[in-house]
């Protein structure tokens, strides 16, 4: 067949419709030169903040991750954090570790646990983080004299001060911080002051304060305790209420408001309390008024995230409900003042008691415990447990310790296939163990949709460690598509997964299709493109022929 070289418009739409196919050409190559989905295998979180004495200034002593379920010792060293009232340990969002000691602040390793001189410039009694990673320190000089005082510094994460502002009394309850970034110190025997984050005085409230501290609502309520009353704030300094108690442990705030307050009903007293109760723990509203109130325990008490109060007694653990009822009680010899629990994402409580650290489930169920450690502080987002300890009752031999949270990964390599119809794919499932972690890992797999057959050559791996090979089975009758497979690894309440990708594409995709490097799809979109131009154009030529033929 012969053409003729074309002329007029019909050559002028030939021109187009070449330029129109030779413009699609690249559209197609970039469609099949995009990038394959990337890799769906997770790492582990950064480590995040306990930025407060009671991780928040609630003190709910709470905090959204899981604690450690297989604790291992990872390291333990002389840091001896200056208790007086709470233990002056924070954990920024990095897992570092600050504690408060008569060397000044010392910066813990999370990792390897090495120690280093953060800031000495005087006895650290509490410490807080700031949202923008500044840290708080408060400081006493002149302990025991007439010139005794604390001095509030702000630090940079480098160490470099930033600002510092004096006080007129010691700071021996822990600070707390609003959400705004305000600063509250209720100093001992002394005022309340409000610091802004730049270190100016927003107000001060003359008082003598007491071992209760400072604590505040979700609704920004500051509740600040003296040795006669207790007294609720604005942020703005103005008193809302005052009553006539005289707290000596932490305050806690409950989610919906309600006070937690240990301590004793005042009488009648002129700058003292002449209490005229027992010690008593009291719920008490928002308005004040009294919700309920118990036996005090020996220790501020902790809560869980399902409404449940743990209180440490002498001899137990009490669950209360948040009407004050008793949920459960544990035997379990404490340790008296220092025994304030910390409570996970699980609600799991760890406590101190005499057989060390114990971690007891929401149902009052002992889940382990670990021997001569300390009283539980804080936890990462790793699940790694802090802990402090006094081994000869001295704060010179104080020490800080983590427990690791012993865990494993589990990944499968390669994690991505492109399978024909009828073919096999193979990966390699491994277990990988974190901290020690040495258990029993039983393996399952999930795919979605669920067509392909999934064999896995062992359903565990015994010791925390080792490889299984997994087969992938996408059969001679399965459609095409992507298929998501995922490989879990369980342990007790450990669970982990790895996901691995299978494309499934047709036979025909087997033929050569190396022309200007395009898979067979893309040569078939861009035949398609050009044959409907082809189209186009002939049917032109035809329309403009008859045209012409019609005016001849």
């Amino acid at each position: 067949m012969v053409f003729s070289r074309p002329s007029g418009r019909i050559g002028l739409l030939l021109h187009a419709s070449f330029v129109i196919a030779i413009i699609m050409v690249p559209s197609v190559l970039a469609s099949s030169a995009q990038a394959p989905a990337g890799d769906m295998g997770a790492g582990f979180t950064t480590p995040s903040m306990w930025p407060v004495y009671g991780h928040d200034s609630q003190r709910t002593s709470r905090t959204d991750h899981a604690g450690p379920a297989a604790p291992l010792r990872r390291w333990s060293v002389t840091a001896a954090p200056r208790t007086q009232n709470g233990a002056p340990i924070v954990i920024d969002f990095k897992g570092t570790v600050y504690v408060g000691s008569d060397d000044g602040l010392i910066s813990i390793d999370p990792q390897t646990g090495e120690m280093k001189a953060f800031w000495q410039g005087g006895s650290v009694y509490a410490v807080a983080i700031l949202s923008d990673r500044t840290i708080i320190a408060g400081a006493n000089y002149g302990v025991g004299t007439s010139l005794e005082h604390g001095t509030v510094f702000a630090l940079s994460p480098e160490g470099i001060q930033e600002w510092s502002l004096t006080l007129s009394g010691n700071i021996y309850n822990q600070m707390a911080i609003s959400k705004d970034d305000t600063i509250y110190v209720l100093t001992h025997h002394g005022p309340l002051y409000a610091i802004s984050s730049t270190g100016s005085l927003k107000w001060m409230k003359q008082a003598s304060g007491s071992y209760g501290g400072v604590a505040i609502a979700r609704d920004d309520t500051v509740y600040a305790s003296t040795e006669t009353n207790l007294t609720a704030y604005h942020p703005d300094g103005q008193p809302i209420w005052s009553i006539p108690v005289w707290v000596d442990d932490q305050l806690v705030v409950q989610d919906d408001g309600t006070i937690l307050a240990v301590g004793y009903q005042c009488g009648s007293g002129i700058g003292f309390c002449n209490p005229v109760s027992v010690r008593t723990l009291f719920a008490l509203n928002p308005n004040r008024t009294t919700r309920w109130s118990l036996e005090s325990p020996s220790s501020p008490p902790s809560l869980g995230w399902d409404g449940t109060i743990y209180a440490s007694y002498n001899h137990d653990i009490r669950a209360l409900n948040s009407d004050g009822t008793k949920r459960w009680n544990m035997t379990l010899n404490t340790a008296g003042y220092y025994t304030s629990g910390i409570v996970d994402a699980n609600n799991v409580l760890y406590v101190y008691s005499d057989d060390g650290i114990t971690a007891i489930t929401s149902g009052g169920d002992v889940w382990w415990t670990v021997r001569d450690v300390g009283y539980p502080v804080g936890i990462g987002a790793d699940g790694t447990l802090y802990y402090y300890h006094f081994p000869d009752g001295l704060v010179s031999t104080g020490l800080v310790g983590a427990l690791a949270a012993t865990d494993f990964v589990v990944t499968a390599n390669p994690n991505s296939f492109t399978l024909i119809s009828g073919q096999k794919g193979f990966s390699t499932v491994t277990v990988t163990p974190r901290f020690g972690f040495s258990g029993t890992v039983t393996l399952s797999s999930k795919v979605s949709p669920s067509n392909p057959i999934i064999s896995l050559a062992s359903s565990s791996v015994p010791g925390g460690s080792g490889n299984v090979a997994m087969t992938i089975d996408v059969g001679g009758a399965l459609p095409i598509g992507t298929y998501v497979i995922n490989v879990t690894g369980s342990s007790g309440y450990l669970a982990h997964s790895s996901l691995v990708n299978v494309i499934v594409t047709h036979p025909q995709a087997t033929l050569d299709s190396s022309l200007l490097g395009l898979s067979t799809g893309m040569i078939f979109m861009l035949a398609e493109g050009i044959a409907i131009v082809v189209v186009a154009v002939l049917a032109t030529v035809v329309i403009l022929k008859r045209r012409k033929n019609t005016r001849v």
